[in-house]
Parts: C-alpha cells; sequence; structure tokens
C-alpha cells in the first residue's frame, strides 16, 4: 500500500503523508511516490498550485527512514544507499525548480528530510505546533537535502547553530529564522485550504497574507543575536570555549554546550564545511557536494553508531570521532 496519497480537490493538486505510525519517515518508495505526484500535478492543466500536506497532527515528516538506511551501511550495500539519496536529492531538486507554485502545510514534527520536501518550495506554512529541525549531527551525519544551501543562507546567521547543535524552531520562529514563509493559525487552516482549492495561486498573495501572523516575540529576537556572536567563530575549539564560558550564568549557552557535546564531532566538522562552502554555489551544486559527501560518510563508524543511539536503542551513542580539546 502506498503512503502517499495524490489527488485534486478543485485548482489544488495534493500531495499528502501518510505513514503516521512512522512519522511519515521517508522510504526510498515514498520518495520515488511524491516525484510522481509532483510531476503529474504539473501535467494537469486543471492544476493551479500543488500542495503538501500531512495525515497527522503529530508530524510533517521526521526525514528519511534512516533505520533502514542503517542496515544497509552495516551490510554495505553502497549502490543501493547511493541510489537512495540520489532519488531524494533529486526530488529536492525538482521541488525548488517546479513548474507551478509549490506550498506546503506543516503541522507537528518537521525534520531533515521533512525539510528537504518543504523549504526549496514557493510557500512553507507553519502552525502553532510545528517543530522544525536539522539534527543530523545526532546521527553522525551532516544537515543533506540541500540542507547546506538553505542554511548557510538564513538571516541572523542561524544555520550554523541550526545545523551543528540539531535544536528545534517552533511555530513563528521558524518564519523569523527564514525556514518558513509564513505562520497561520492552525484554526484558520481550512480556510486557506479552502482558498487554494477554490482561487489557486491567487491565495498565495490573497487569503494567505491575511491569515499570517509573522510576528515572534522580543525575547526569541535577542536569543538569536546571541546565538549569533556566540557562533561567530571559526573553528569548533574556539565555539566550544565559548559557550563553555557563557554557560556558567547563561542557561540557553549551557543548553547549546550540552548538544555540542552530545552529538558526533565528525559530523560537525563535516558540516562546518559544508555549510562554508555551500555560500559559493546554487541549489543544484551543492545537492551535488551533499551527494559526494554521503559517500564517505555513511562509512564512517559514527554514522551507524549514532543512528543505532538515537533511533534503536535509544541510549547514548559511543563515538569514534572526538570533541578538540577547549583552550
Amino acid at each position: 500500500m502506498s503512503n502517499i496519497v495524490v489527488e485534486r480537490q478543485g485548482l489544488a493538486g495534493y500531495i499528502t503523508l501518510d505513514r503516521p505510525e512512522a512519522l511519515n519517515s521517508l522510504t526510498h518508495d515514498m520518495i520515488r511516490d511524491i516525484h510522481a505526484g509532483i510531476r503529474a500535478h504539473e501535467a494537469d492543466d486543471t492544476v493551479d498550485v500543488i500542495v503538501i500536506r500531512s495525515s497527522s497532527e503529530r508530524a510533517f515528516c521526521a526525514g528519511g527512514d534512516m533505520k533502514a538506511t542503517r542496515l544497509q551501511a552495516l551490510a554495505q550495500e553502497w549502490d543501493e544507499l547511493n541510489a537512495f539519496f540520489e532519488e531524494e536529492y533529486a526530488l529536492n531538486l525538482h521541488i525548488g525548480q517546479c513548474a507551478k507554485p509549490y506550498v506546503s502545510l506543516v503541522s507537528g514534527i518537521a525534520m531533515g528530510g521533512g525539510l528537504g520536501l518543504s523549504v526549496h518550495g514557493d510557500v512553507l506554512v507553519v502552525s502553532e505546533t510545528a517543530r522544525l529541525a536539522m539534527p543530523e549531527t545526532a546521527i553522525g551525519f551532516f544537515p543533506d537535502v540541500g540542507g547546506t544551501h538553505f542554511l548557510s543562507r538564513l538571516p541572523h546567521d542561524a544555520g550554523l547553530w541550526l545545523g551543528l547543535t540539531g535544536v528545534p524552531v517552533k511555530g513563528v520562529q521558524a518564519v523569523e529564522v527564514g525556514l518558513a514563509t509564513h505562520f497561520v493559525p492552525s484554526a484558520d487552516w481550512s480556510k486557506l485550504t479552502d482558498a487554494l482549492e477554490t482561487e489557486g495561486r491567487k491565495a498565495i498573495t490573497g487569503v494567505l497574507t491575511t491569515f499570517s501572523q509573522n510576528t515572534p516575540e522580543d525575547a526569541f529576537i535577542q536569543t538569536l543575536q546571541q546565538r549569533r556572536e556566540w557562533f561567530d567563530s571559526d573553528s569548533q575549539a574556539t565555539l566550544l570555549s565559548t559557550l563553555e564560558k557563557a554557560s556558567t550564568t547563561d542557561e540557553d549557552a549551557s543548553l547549546l554546550l550540552s548538544r555540542l557535546k552530545s552529538v558526533s564531532p565528525y559530523a560537525m566538522e563535516i558540516t562546518r564545511q559544508l555549510l562554508v562552502e555551500a555560500k559559493n554555489h546554487d541549489l543544484a551544486t551543492c545537492l551535488q557536494l551533499e551527494l559526494l559527501a554521503v559517500a564517505n560518510v555513511v562509512k564512517h563508524p559514527d554514522f551507524v553508531e549514532g543512528i543505532r543511539a538515537v533511533l534503536v536503542d535509544k541510549d547514548k551513542a559511543v563515538w569514534s570521532s572526538s570533541l578538540p580539546a577547549i583552550g
């Protein structure tokens, strides 16, 4: 049975993720079905706007099915692994180049591959329950699915701490950091989808703008400014030292430091390098560079260990890499 529902309602061509028991984690077949659905809606003259959503309020998409990916890595099925990422990245690029307006409706958890399905589109609407994150370093990986491209361009230089620590942003915070375009309370979502079905792309500049409430709390703006200062460092050692000093009096610094000490040092270093390089390239090139990086990262011991610890046994990872000394 397919975990993707492709249908048209009025002027809206829907793609609905329907694997709620796994938080819509993406299998290889799901990636293919989503891509096929986009192509079908692009070819349908009665579809004016493409809308991707979830059948579950709990999650939009928790990312790729990394448990399956880990098993392939353990079995050294490198060709199959490469095919998965290659097709996922091709989907991400297609979304970025979609021939029709592409709207993502995100409630609940949206992580990793879930952002790859949404951030590259024209519109990403979040509700008050949305929790967006790129937590790949916790599993010995790096922010992929075009993450190096969009994280390296976020306002407030938020991409570095989002990518290194994996901490989430919620609701309207996602708009302020540039991951989402609109915050719309869930109470107005049915009116929004009605408008998309009856008005098509006109609803994006009309009804959607009316419903949007994009002003974050002042406290979050201050948090962004402080994090920007802390992460303005050229190396992991300097960053860790900065947060170590700040954590004696600042709870947020302590949280971020704790995150950095828990994730894969190898993955953090790869992430930092890729984010710096990504600033010079377009989405297509960033995805090519990510695919090249994947070939090495999936063979590193931290990858299978991180997935084991976070998703399988749910205990503390024992990394083969180590943090730099804090001066």
